[in-house]
């Protein structure tokens, strides 16, 4: 390699030398930006930008305009936002905020981050409770799939089997499987939204009402009842029993 091309000895050192924190794998800080040098990077750029920074936070200051907020007031529209259909990843792509802190947002107010930035909070009351209906898109964040796991066992135990169920998802048996086994964690906010839609249509009819011949359900149930004590949780003290069908 060219030794003209590699930085001074001088700046190396520097680096190294820094008291910036350890930057995560993960992570998104760019170059220009002020975590980036208080993550120890030394480009002139990084510098002036966190310098730029600091001044502005020491001006906000003295104006009596902290840095940092309590979070409730960002956590409550947070959680308002999610019961209109938007998921943590949609939240975090329209406000720019990390989505790690949207989740931490999301959880119960005793694990909830006591104070954020301001920009953070500003950034999260600043989406409207609307935002959803004016995507053109389907939404692409992810959620957890503990609920589309126990309505697709409640299905199974119900008689309905996993190929119908898939057929009408318009999904392979396979990844239906995997969510009901709990195997796949998180899925995505329109396919929880088609099994919960699907499941409270079935959960009103029998499967001989959509030409399920009697075997094929016997099979489903029996198979559901089967497995029901490892991909049940371990706290839920009373699982629902299935109908009797003669």
């Amino acid at each position: 390699m060219d030794s003209t091309l590699l930085p001074p000895p001088a700046v190396i050192r520097a680096a190294s030398t820094s008291k910036g924190r350890k930057q995560p794998i993960r992570s998104r800080v760019r170059h220009g930006s002020p975590s980036c040098a208080d993550y120890g990077c030394m480009r002139p750029e990084c510098i002036a930008a966190a310098r730029r920074d600091r001044v502005r936070r020491t001006r906000e200051l003295k104006a009596g305009r902290p840095a940092r907020v309590p979070s409730a007031e960002a956590a409550t529209h947070a959680c308002q936002l999610q019961k209109t259909g938007l998921s943590a990843a949609d939240i975090a792509e329209i406000s720019g905020v990390a989505v790690t802190l949207v989740r931490r947002l999301l959880r119960p107010a005793s694990k909830q981050p006591a104070r954020i930035h301001r920009a953070t909070s500003e950034a999260i009351l600043g989406i409207p409770l609307t935002s959803v209906f004016r995507r053109d898109r389907l939404l692409p964040g992810l959620l957890g799939a503990e609920r589309a796991a126990a309505s697709l066992q409640d299905l199974a135990e119900r008689g309905w089997p996993t190929s119908f169920l898939a057929a009408e998802l318009d999904t392979s048996t396979h990844t239906l499987a995997a969510i009901r086994s709990r195997e796949c964690r998180r899925i995505t906010l329109d396919l929880d939204r088609k099994i919960q839609r699907l499941a409270a249509l079935l959960f009103t009819s029998q499967p001989a009402d959509h030409g399920i011949a009697a075997h094929r359900s016997r099979r489903a149930r029996t198979a559901a009842l089967q497995r029901a004590p490892l991909v049940r949780p371990r706290d839920s003290d009373t699982a629902r029993q299935p109908d009797e069908v003669s």
